[in-house]
């Protein structure tokens, strides 16, 4: 009897652990044909009420699908969506995405994040991007293809879009943190371009990054140009690496510039007044195309390199700093860079730093070193200075010995 009862425990216990017979020991265990896993959310304006839409898939081997509803708020609206019309149950918290149409960004995006900062199934790190020329939803359906999902060509440009230099996609956590501290904040834009299909089965739509918009009170105020969200990269500490032309006469030279320090430091007069901001740039390039006539191994060619490279990437941080003072908007948060250089000059400074901050003078300057240019013959060290031929250092050691 002891025997046949621990057989009969031992059997139950396999079956709660494969999920047979609807037994499981985990209380949150659900089926994979009953889940759809969302990967991206959408949020657009319709009439007074939120349209939402998600793209989502029941496993790795099963089409991705969209669906959509509308509510009057868009916690409502993904509430219909938790069942799905299919009877599967959206599963959130694998979302990567969340997409806010131009129109409902420009009235105000406060209510999106805090759905994804208040949900439990939704995670802070999800990143926030912005569609411009159109709605999230259409560009979302435009990507989609039967062999190009959406959510993937949305992940792949958020992998890859900081190491060209492109832009950055902010997280829910990060624009949450930055409209709390200082009022504003940066968020990406993306917008989807209609191109000629590399294959049958991809959408009809690319999507390729359209720069950083500021928000203001909640709300997309203003568009950063190309120039401008470079130089806020910058200034911000998240600018990876990029790859630029460098005009020369007669010649095009294509460097991929791969470290870029920014150092700034606040200047007090001795009245304890904010006279000025001084930034420093550092830049470290490497040559990975000559185009045309230029001898790269020449010295001056090089430093002709250095200097044009220098002026670019100084003149994109200018431009960010000078956007910002002009919308008096410190979406670069350069008084934090104040406090924590000089935490009780600022407090005991004459002066808020909203009065201050729009005329302060901001003074950019950069050094820029070609590290290494590839070239066997003559190769620099990554100091940027001149090495000698192999030969010659061959040459000698042999007369050392």
């Amino acid at each position: 009897m002891k025997k046949a009862f621990c057989a009969f425990l031992a059997l139950a216990i396999a079956l709660a652990l494969t999920g047979c017979s609807g037994l499981t020991i985990f209380s949150n265990y659900r089926h994979l044909e009953n889940i759809e896993l969302v990967r991206t959310v959408t949020a657009d304006m319709e009439g007074e009420g939120v349209n939402v839409s998600v793209y989502g898939t029941a496993g790795e081997q099963s089409e991705a699908r969209m669906y959509e509803r509308s509510g009057p708020s868009i916690g409502v609206a993904m509430g219909k969506l938790i069942l799905m019309p299919l009877g599967r149950e959206a599963i959130l918290s694998h979302t990567e995405a969340m997409l806010i149409g131009e129109d409902l960004a420009k009235k105000s995006i406060r209510e999106c994040l805090d759905y994804v900062e208040r949900f439990s199934e939704m995670r802070l790190d999800t990143g926030v991007l912005v569609v411009r020329d159109g709605t999230a939803r259409d560009l979302l359906a435009g990507l989609s293809g039967s062999d190009t999902p959406a959510s993937d060509t949305i992940a792949g440009l958020g992998r890859n879009i900081a190491k060209v230099g492109e832009g950055y996609f902010f997280t829910a956590r990060e624009i949450a943190s930055s409209m709390a501290d200082n009022g504003c904040a940066l968020i990406q834009c993306v917008r989807g371009v209609k191109e000629e299909k590399l294959f049958e089965a991809r959408g009809d739509l690319n999507l390729e990054p359209a720069g950083f918009a500021v928000l203001k009170d909640g709300a997309v105020c203003e568009y950063l140009t190309d120039e401008e969200t470079l130089g806020a990269m910058l200034l911000l500490g998240k600018y990876k690496s990029r790859n630029m032309d460098l005009a020369l006469p007669g010649a095009a030279v294509t460097v991929s510039v791969d470290l870029a320090k920014t150092d700034m430091e606040p200047v007090f007069d001795r009245d304890g007044r904010l006279t000025e901001l001084r930034v420093r740039l550092s830049l470290r390039a490497n040559v990975i195309n000559v185009a045309g006539e230029a001898d790269i191994t020449d010295e001056a060619v090089r430093r002709q390199c250095e200097r044009e490279l220098t002026e670019i990437m100084t003149g994109a941080v200018r431009a960010a700093v000078r956007r910002s003072q002009e919308l008096k908007i410190d979406y670069l948060d350069l008084e934090g860079v104040v406090r924590r250089s000089s935490p009780l000059k600022l407090e005991d400074m004459p002066g808020a730093w909203e009065d201050i901050f729009p005329g302060l003078p901001v003074t950019v300057e950069g050094s820029g070193v070609l590290a290494r240019t590839y070239d066997i013959a003559d190769p620099p060290e990554k100091s940027g200075k001149e090495d000698k031929n192999p030969w010659e250092k061959l040459t000698e050691s042999l007369k050392g010995n």
